[in-house]
């Protein structure tokens, strides 16, 4: 319970002074037209995240836990490439060659062998994708919540420190960033934080593979993510439309811009109907819980069809507030 407190505690205080520094240096998110925002917005409150986390860890290490260090400082680093994107934009060459090296640190962390492939592959696959997904508020420190909350609890259950100190931390920096980015964003977390949330992810799930924590339990909290990034990135593809270039063609983001949705609401359906999932393959056979997450993940990424019927030409915009 410690280091999830800490976690959440520092990275709650530390946000104002973040939210200052990145003011006063400018670094800001200026809304254009695929924004989901559109007021201007201090980009990089994952700083506080950052902070919370290492606090959180080496709390735990001074009270005896074992805490996976080389993976976290993988995910610290990677926390550290989004900022540099958020200042001065990098190259996707250089982006994806900094995913695979922390990847490849976090195999090592956990036993090396095969764990370097999975590290290699697993990290930038989940770090792209809950940046992908990083676009409404509240729905990264929600469904990142239900991510350090699963991990936190699996880790305890099969008696893994490593992972579940991971957990712990990633829940309370994401629950303790929360209050200032919903439901009126008064930080972003930016590239720094999307990019640290989906380190610590991806370096809980390849240290839980040396462990006899279920990788398929570590990894459907991220259901509803792949589903969305899956299905767009397939779109796009079949009409030759770069996959990189930003968009707003996710279901998350049709949600509040033609459903109209508040974020809040909508970041909270994703990480309830990822709680779903998750408890599925917790407690039932694994056919049982393909049946629910197909389910779950078809009605996800059909809801903004199904709910276009409630906007019409005659409501008004919904000015959103991310």
């Amino acid at each position: 319970m410690t280091p999830f407190l800490l976690s959440l505690f520092v990275t709650l205080g530390a946000a104002p002074a973040v939210r200052s520094l990145l003011l006063r240096g400018g670094i800001l998110d200026v809304p254009n037209h695929r924004s989901s925002h559109v007021l201007p917005t201090p980009r990089g409150g994952g700083l506080a995240c950052l902070l919370g986390v290492v606090v959180a860890l080496a709390s735990a290490q001074a009270l005896g836990v074992r805490v996976p260090w080389l993976a976290a400082v993988a995910a610290i680093a990677l926390g550290a490439i989004g900022f540099a994107d958020d200042r001065a934009g990098l190259s996707p060459v250089v982006r994806l060659s900094g995913q695979v090296a922390g990847g490849l640190l976090m195999g090592v962390a956990a036993g090396g062998g095969w764990l370097l492939v999975a590290g290699a592959v697993i990290t930038p696959v989940v770090v792209n994708i809950v940046n992908f997904m990083d676009g409404i508020n509240g729905i990264t420190s929600l469904s990142v919540g239900v991510w350090g909350a699963t991990a936190w609890l699996l880790g305890v259950s099969v008696g893994a420190e490593p992972l579940w100190v991971l957990g712990a931390a990633t829940a309370g920096a994401a629950l303790g960033f929360l209050p200032w980015n919903a439901p009126t964003a008064r930080l972003f977390l930016g590239d720094v934080g999307s990019y640290l949330f989906g380190g610590l992810v991806a370096a809980g799930i390849v240290v839980g593979l040396e462990t006899e924590a279920s990788p398929l339990v570590l990894t459907a909290p991220l259901a509803l993510y792949l589903a969305d990034t899956g299905t767009v990135l397939v779109r796009r593809a079949a009409r030759a439309a770069p996959l990189m270039e930003a968009h707003c063609e996710h279901a998350y983001q049709r949600l509040t811009s033609v459903v109209r949705l508040p974020h809040i609401a909508v970041a909270l359906l994703v990480a309830g109907m990822a709680s779903v999932v998750t408890a599925a393959w917790a407690l039932l056979a694994w056919e049982a819980a393909l049946l629910v997450t197909a389910v779950v993940c078809i009605a996800f990424v059909l809801s903004p069809s199904v709910g276009r019927g409630r906007a019409t030409d005659k409501t008004p915009a919904l000015r959103t507030t991310r």
